[in-house]
Order: structure tokens, then C-alpha cells, then sequence
């Protein structure tokens, strides 16, 4: 008895052994072989038993002509991704088995999906007989559509249920997944429309086009996660206009670019500021698209509230990093906001009211099921508010400040292949303290975009599209009074050709051309003392050649591979100047200028712009993603403070200015948890910028023809980490994410006066080590939700005076080095409860509530601190300003019929 155990364990070894040898056997196969056939060939050659029933083996095939592969590489391409095992027993026996919960669980899938009643459509790819080969990976692709009206649904989520793997649908409506060949539940979910399933029986590849059909109303909401976290791309992500009407909102605003300030990586310098920076980057380096128009000015009144109607607003996507090949022109971030179209069947109508603004949306169709249109417009009536503020600012009670945007879409199908879109959108704002100072700016942009489906896996689109961005200063003091404009106006014509398939293919022509006014002022009063001064125009002309490819490498490394090569030509007429060799730029050393006649290039840059985003699917619930990009910005925005404001100038690179070169390579690892309820991730980046310009101490910027004395060049870097937890099922959802950054910039010229801090690193006016959001929904009942919105960061840069003098009765600082201080750091916390009306499918009007209250604890948040002479002590006294310093309580109604 004692010898027994060793025994049964030298008999396993052995057996094991025996089994290991018969997996070793080397065998050669030829492509397409049946797999029953190889089986019984090698039971003739072999003293090897196979067991198995052939319906389980009937249509597997070996699939490639190799020498010398063993038998267990065999087997394994036999199983894999199928419901089929194998084991080994003793030394001559290999028994397949059938796992049967595989096809019990698309069964249960299928059954819970008829159950719903929603909508099930059989689609079978090739023939399983012919075509049918284990391990064989197909490529599915296809557009989503809508059956009300026939446009292409963006941000529509696709789901193979039975493998928990999830993608969504492009800014054309576009979606390719890679799966296994065999039998598969694909669920397709878009807002506002029913849910359809496809019991997809795919052998080769194919497409798979969808029509969803119209559901306005939801009895219950069904979330899903809009960043597509594991399966989607590195740095991209949406932002839902149904999430953003149930948050919290300073002055019943919705805005777009708040919502934005609240993800990882994206930070505002300052309170209820419109401007955003990502990873580190400026204002100016974000690319900010309206219907593919760059908009230059995002912001009404002065930065409180974003430009863009939420009621006029389809899809919005954002990247942050592993930018697509198709983006250029700016070096940190790209924003593409595509405006709705109006319905092809029935006219409807949205809108809100707040305390400060009202908007109305209307769309509907002109000639049904061919032409549509969707108009907007919103207004504000804010000037009751400013007469409330009590402040120790003289006469804001007499200011006034009002905005206005609005927008139009007239689509028209020329035939089922052929759309065309005629978009426009401006907006306006002015502001006068006291009425004494005047200031107004407007956007405006018109494009028309032809979208022609050549096949159903060639799309192309051709648009035109001119934007402008102009601002006006009034002064109406009699002995200063003057009048200051500035301006720019760009014209661009893009061609772009979008290929579905195995490779993914994208690629096209862009161009862009812009005519600056830098700058005029002139006298507008008999008394005035005001010189007029112009800054001649300046023209320049970007072009960009780009090509895209995205793949499987592996069935679980998807790859996008991209290069865009730009194209600048900085263009006459023009003066330019020139100084002592050897003696720094400055105006005392000019000695030269050149006149350059109209169209005559002055300069001309130009380089290439790789681009890559991988990524690794570590399981169905598990992805590692990189994403690198290298962008030349050609434009400068020329400015001393770090909030935008409507007086900043916008400069092209010349003779002096390179373009700035960008460099970004990112690293993150995402997860899902519990079937999708929780999504999380960590990444980090590092970002590299050559030739941003910074400001010279003392230097005038506006008006300043030789303003190339007046700025210096140098290198920004900014490194950080990522971290994002969500909660996307459920009552109660939420996101919670902490980013550590830092943003860091390198000024050392030749001369003194072109060092910043001695030429050593220092913090850009962007840099917030810490930032730390938490954002949650929770719904009360299916009408009732109570939402909150936690936001701390550290203090913004800022540099003090040491010292002060007194010459001829002035005070004049010494300040420190720059942005060695900091201001107080940045906390608030909102509040809101939604109340939105009866969720019945038939109803005339359907009406939102929400109360909201920004700043609940009154905290009095440094927008800057600055300094002022103490009358008794003769010193330099810190003051800090708050622009809120208090609770704002609010209430809004907003209504769809």
C-alpha cells in the first residue's frame, strides 16, 4: 500500500509525458484540407484514436500550406474560437468535447432580446459549408442610419453581445469590427431610436449596413458608455448632449466646453473661463471645428459662457491624443462639433429659458424624405443681472453685456448616393463698462459639404467652407476716445475619401487660406489725442496632403497608421524688416526693411507628420492603447495674460516666427468591470512643443509693426498622469478622475532680453500639478435626478513685485522671476436637481426643470491677485479678485415638442 501513491503518481508523469510526445508530432498541411480528413489520415499513419461527432467538425478546415507543424499548432487552429476542447488521455486517445453554455448563452441572448420586443433581423456572410474555417478572424463594416430621415447616426454604439466587445460609429456614421468566424448577437443603440439586434451568422468578410428606427422617447434609459473605453481609440472621446442637460450649469447655461473642462487632462486658468488647455498646452493650440470651419474664439461674454447652443448641436468629439491624420493646424487638441440636421418627416422643436438667455431650435423637412432644415438661435437679456452685482468696482452696476449666436443646416438629398449641406453659424458679443469702453467681437462661418457614397465601402466628401473672427474697441472718453479693429478671414476647400474594409483607409487634400488685419486705430472724437496707427495685412496659405490606414495586426492588435505632410507659404504683399547682424531684435537695431509685392512667397515651411494609435486587447474586458502624433501649427496667438480674451491677436509664422512642432506620445491601460458597469483607466503622457512664443517684459504687443521685437522663442514640455474611474450602469452614475501634470516652458536666447528666468525652466501660466474632478447623476426616480459636480486644482503660475521705486512720483515694480508664485488653489462644488416631464411616447410638449446652484459653499476662488499701493504705508498691497465669491442659485426650463 505504502508503494501505491508513488506509483500513481509515476503513472501520471509518465501518461503526461506520453501525451506531451503525440502533441509533438510533426506534421505537413495543405491549405484548405478538411480538418476531418487530416484527422483520419493521421489515425491511418499514427497508433492515435480521435474522438468526436463529424457535425462538430464538418466544416473546419486547416487553412494554410505549412511543413512540420505539430500536432498540438493543429489542434489548436481546429478550436480555436469555437466552442470546442480537446484532451489527451493515456498515450494514444484525443477526445474533442462541446462546451454546449456558449450556444445556450446566444440562445438566452436572442430569447431576451424577443422578449424586449426589439427589433431581430437574421444576416448571414458567406456560406458556413464553403467558406467556414476555425480561428479565421472576418471583417465586419458598415454605416448606421436612420429610418426617420436617412443620415448617418455618429456615436451609435455597437455591441457583440455574446464576446462583450463594443465599438461606436464615426463622425460618418462608419464602424468596422473584427471577429471570429462563426454565430454572433450584435446589438446597435443610438439615442432616440430603437434598439435593433443582428443574429449574424459571418464566414467572410462583409458589410453590415443598419437602419435604426425613430424611438424620441425612452420609458427607461438605456446607458452606454460613450468613450467605448477598452475598444475604442488612445485620447478620444464624446460628450453627450442628453448627459450635459443633466448637470449642474452656472446661470442655467448648458455648455459644451465646461463639460469638457471636467475630463481628465483638461483644465481652465481661471474661474468660469470658456477657454480650456489640454496636457499642458494653450489656449491657441486647441483646434476647434464647427461643421469642419475652425472657430477662433470660443467664448460670449468675456469668457463666462461657451459660443455653441447645446439645441443646435449633433455630435461632439474630442481628441486628446493619438490625434487622427485628418486634424492639423494645431498642436494639442482637436474639438469637432458637428451642428444637427433637421428631420426628413416632421417638423419639431427644442429650446430652453434661463435667467440670462433663451434659444429656440426648429427643424423639419421642406420636400419630405429629400430636403430638411434646422435652424437656432439663442439671445441673452443679462443686463437686469450686472445691475444686482453689488461690487467695490465702480459703476458695474452701469455696464452692460449681451450675446447672440445662431446657426443653420439646409441638407438635400440629390439622389441615394449624393447629399449636399449648406451650414452656417456667427455669433456676437458686446460689453461696455461704465459706457465709456466698448468692446464687440463676432464669428462667423458658412461651408457647403458634398457627401457622395461612390460604394458601400467608398465614401467622399468635398467641402467649402470661410470663417472670420473680427473684434472692435471703442473708447468714448472725448480725450481719448479712439477705435480699434482687428480681423481674419479664411477661405478652405477639403477633399476627403473614407474606405471601409479590412484596411481601413483614409485619406485627402486641405487648404487653407488667411487673410490677417493685425490691426487699426484711429481718432474718433474732434479732441481726441489718439494717433491712427494701421498694421498692414498679412496673407499666408496652408496646405496638407494626408493618408491613414487602419488594421488588425492580430486579432487582438488593431493598428491606425497615419502621416500628413503640411505645406506653409507665408505670402506678400508684406514689409519686412531687418536688423544689425549680431545685435538682437530690437527696434533701435533696425537698419533694412524689404517690400515683397501681392502673392510673392516670403517663406515657406513645410514638413511631415507621422501618426500612430495602437491598440491591445489584453482580454474582452482589457486594452492597451498608444497613441504618438507629430503637428505643425502655423498660427500664434499673440497675448500677455492666460485666459483668452476678445483683444488677443493672432499671428502667422514669417521670417522670424517658426511654426510650432509638436510631439506626443502616450501610454494606458483601460479596463472594464462587473459587465461593463464600471469603466477605468491610467495613462500618461509626455508632449514636446519647438518654437512657442512668450512675451518680452515692458513689450507692447498691439499694434506693434515690427512685433517681432517684442516676442521671443523658445520650447514648452509637459509630462503627466491620468487616472479615470466611471460609473456608466445604473442609479447612481459618475465619473471621479485625478490628473498630475506638469507644463513647463524653456526661454534662452542669445541676448539677455531673450531669457526668461535666466534660460532655466519654469512653470507656464498653464501649469496645475494637481486636478481632481468628481461628477455623479443619480437618479432619483425615472424624472428626478440630483447631480453634483466636484472640481479642485492648484493655483495658476503668477509672478510679484520684490521691490518698488518711486520716480517722479510713480510707483515702479520689481517683479521676480516669472511665474515663480502661485495664486490660491482652485475648489467648488455644484448642485442641481433635473426634473423632466412625463416619459410618455405621445405627448405635445415634454418639458425639463433643472435648479441648479453653482459655488455651493460661496468660496471666493482667485481669478488673479494683484497689487496696489497701500495710500497710508506707501507699500505694495496684495488684492485678490474674485469674479464669483458666492452661491449662484439658478433656474432653467428646457422643452422639446
Amino acid at each position: 500500500m505504502k508503494h501505491l501513491l508513488p506509483a500513481c503518481i509515476f503513472f501520471l508523469i509518465a501518461s503526461n509525458a506520453f501525451a506531451q510526445a503525440i502533441l509533438d508530432i510533426r506534421i505537413d498541411t495543405e491549405e484548405d484540407t478538411p480538418a476531418i480528413a487530416i484527422l483520419q489520415s493521421l489515425e491511418d499513419k499514427y497508433p492515435i484514436r480521435f474522438f468526436y461527432l463529424d457535425e462538430w467538425l464538418r466544416f473546419s478546415t486547416v487553412g494554410n500550406n505549412r511543413n512540420a507543424v505539430s500536432l498540438r499548432e493543429l489542434l489548436d487552429e481546429i478550436v480555436r474560437s469555437s466552442d470546442l476542447s480537446y484532451s489527451v488521455f493515456f498515450d494514444y486517445a484525443i477526445v474533442f468535447t462541446k462546451d454546449p453554455t456558449i450556444a445556450k448563452q446566444r440562445e438566452n441572448l436572442l430569447y431576451s432580446a424577443a422578449a424586449a420586443k426589439k427589433n431581430i433581423q437574421v444576416l448571414t456572410l458567406g456560406r458556413k459549408e464553403h467558406d467556414f474555417r476555425p480561428g479565421k478572424r472576418v471583417q465586419v463594416h458598415g454605416h448606421v442610419k436612420s429610418e426617420l430621415n436617412g443620415e448617418l447616426i455618429t456615436g451609435a454604439a455597437v455591441h457583440v453581445e455574446n464576446l462583450n466587445i463594443s465599438t461606436i460609429t464615426d463622425a460618418r456614421g462608419a464602424y468596422q469590427l473584427t471577429l471570429p468566424a462563426g454565430e454572433h448577437v450584435v446589438t446597435f443603440h443610438s439615442q432616440n431610436y430603437s434598439d435593433k439586434v443582428i443574429d449574424l451568422r459571418a464566414y467572410v468578410d462583409g458589410a453590415l449596413n443598419v437602419i435604426l428606427e425613430d424611438a424620441p422617447t425612452l420609458l427607461q434609459e438605456v446607458v452606454v458608455s460613450d468613450q467605448a473605453v477598452v475598444s475604442g481609440r488612445a485620447g478620444q472621446s464624446s460628450i453627450l448632449i442628453r448627459n450635459l442637460k443633466r448637470a449642474p450649469t452656472f446661470l442655467g447655461e448648458l455648455d459644451v466646453i465646461k463639460n469638457l473642462q471636467v475630463q481628465p487632462g483638461v483644465t481652465s486658468v481661471g474661474e468660469v473661463s470658456s477657454g480650456f488647455n489640454v496636457r499642458g498646452g494653450g489656449t491657441d493650440q486647441n483646434l476647434v471645428l464647427y461643421d469642419g470651419v475652425p472657430i477662433l474664439n470660443t467664448s460670449h461674454a468675456l469668457g463666462f459662457f461657451s459660443g455653441f447652443n447645446p439645441e443646435a448641436i449633433g455630435t461632439v468629439n474630442f481628441y486628446r491624443g493619438g490625434i487622427p491624420a485628418e486634424f492639423g493646424s494645431r498642436a494639442s487638441s482637436v474639438l469637432s462639433i458637428t451642428s444637427k440636421e433637421g428631420d426628413y418627416k416632421k417638423w419639431t422643436a427644442s429650446g430652453g429659458i434661463g435667467i440670462i438667455s433663451s434659444n429656440l431650435a426648429v427643424g423639419g423637412p421642406i420636400k419630405r424624405d429629400t430636403t430638411s432644415v434646422a435652424a437656432s438661435f439663442r439671445t441673452s437679456y443679462s443686463n437686469w443681472l450686472l445691475r444686482q452685482v453689488r461690487s467695490n468696482y465702480a459703476q458695474v452696476g452701469e455696464s452692460s453685456l449681451a450675446f447672440m449666436d445662431g446657426s443653420f443646416k439646409l441638407a438635400h438629398k440629390l439622389n441615394a448616393k449624393t447629399k449636399i449641406q449648406l451650414s452656417a453659424y456667427g455669433s456676437r458679443d458686446e460689453f461696455s463698462l461704465a459706457n465709456d469702453t466698448l468692446y464687440r467681437w463676432q464669428n462667423l462661418s458658412t461651408s457647403v459639404r458634398i457627401d457622395h457614397m461612390h460604394s458601400d465601402r467608398l465614401l467622399s466628401s468635398m467641402t467649402l467652407g470661410i470663417g472670420s473672427y473680427h473684434y472692435e474697441l471703442q473708447e468714448e472718453d472725448p480725450e481719448n476716445a479712439f477705435v480699434m479693429r482687428y480681423g481674419v478671414t479664411y477661405p478652405s476647400v477639403n477633399f476627403d475619401f473614407n474606405r471601409n474594409g479590412a484596411h481601413a483607409l483614409s485619406f485627402g487634400l486641405h487648404n487653407v487660406f488667411y487673410n490677417f488685419n493685425p490691426g487699426h486705430i484711429r481718432p474718433n472724437h474732434a479732441e481726441s489725442t489718439q494717433d491712427e496707427i494701421a498694421v498692414a495685412d498679412e496673407n499666408s496659405l496652408e496646405s496638407a496632403l494626408y493618408i491613414s490606414d487602419e488594421f488588425y495586426w492580430r486579432e487582438n492588435i488593431a493598428i491606425e497608421i497615419g502621416l500628413r505632410y503640411s505645406l506653409y507659404n507665408r505670402l506678400g504683399a508684406a514689409t519686412v524688416y531687418r536688423y544689425l547682424p549680431g545685435a538682437g531684435l530690437e527696434p533701435r537695431n533696425t537698419i533694412d526693411s524689404v517690400n515683397f509685392k501681392t502673392n510673392k512667397i516670403i517663406k515657406t515651411y513645410h514638413g511631415a507628420e507621422p501618426r500612430l494609435s495602437l491598440r491591445y486587447l489584453a482580454s474582452t474586458t482589457a486594452s492597451i492603447k498608444v497613441g504618438y502624433n507629430r503637428i505643425f501649427q502655423y498660427l500664434h496667438l499673440i497675448t500677455n495674460t492666460a485666459a483668452v480674451t476678445p483683444v488677443d491677436i493672432w499671428q502667422s509664422s514669417n521670417m522670424y516666427f517658426k511654426p510650432q512642432i509638436a510631439d506626443q506620445l502616450s501610454v494606458g491601460y483601460y479596463k472594464t468591470v462587473k459587465n461593463n458597469m464600471y469603466e477605468a483607466f491610467v495613462e500618461v503622457y509626455y508632449k514636446n512643443i519647438q518654437n512657442v512664443l512668450e512675451f518680452k517684459d515692458g513689450y507692447n504687443l498691439i499694434l506693434n509693426k515690427k512685433i517681432e521685437t517684442a516676442l521671443i522663442r523658445g520650447k514648452a514640455i509637459s509630462y503627466g498622469a491620468e487616472f479615470s474611474l466611471s460609473k456608466v450602469k445604473g442609479r447612481l452614475q459618475g465619473m471621479t478622475n485625478y490628473t498630475y501634470s506638469r507644463s513647463l516652458r524653456k526661454v534662452n536666447g542669445f541676448f539677455d532680453n531673450e531669457k526668461i528666468n535666466d534660460g532655466a525652466f519654469y512653470a507656464s501660466n498653464y501649469d496645475q500639478p494637481h486636478v481632481a474632478n468628481v461628477s455623479w447623476r443619480y437618479g432619483i426616480s425615472r424624472r428626478h435626478f440630483f447631480s453634483g459636480n466636484f472640481t479642485y486644482h492648484t493655483g495658476r503660475p503668477m509672478s510679484v513685485p520684490r521691490d518698488g521705486y518711486i520716480i517722479d512720483g510713480n510707483v515702479i515694480s520689481d517683479f521676480s522671476e516669472r511665474n515663480t508664485f502661485r495664486i490660491p488653489d482652485y475648489h467648488r462644488l455644484d448642485l442641481a436637481l433635473i426634473i423632466e416631464g412625463t416619459h410618455k411616447r405621445k405627448k405635445l410638449l415634454d418639458g425639463t426643470w433643472t435648479v441648479s446652484f453653482y459655488n455651493i459653499y460661496s468660496r471666493k476662488n482667485a481669478y488673479s491677485v494683484f497689487y496696489a499701493e497701500d495710500k497710508s504705508s506707501g507699500k505694495l498691497v496684495p488684492y485678490k479678485l474674485s469674479v464669483i465669491g458666492t452661491v449662484i442659485p439658478s433656474i432653467s426650463y428646457g422643452f422639446t415638442f
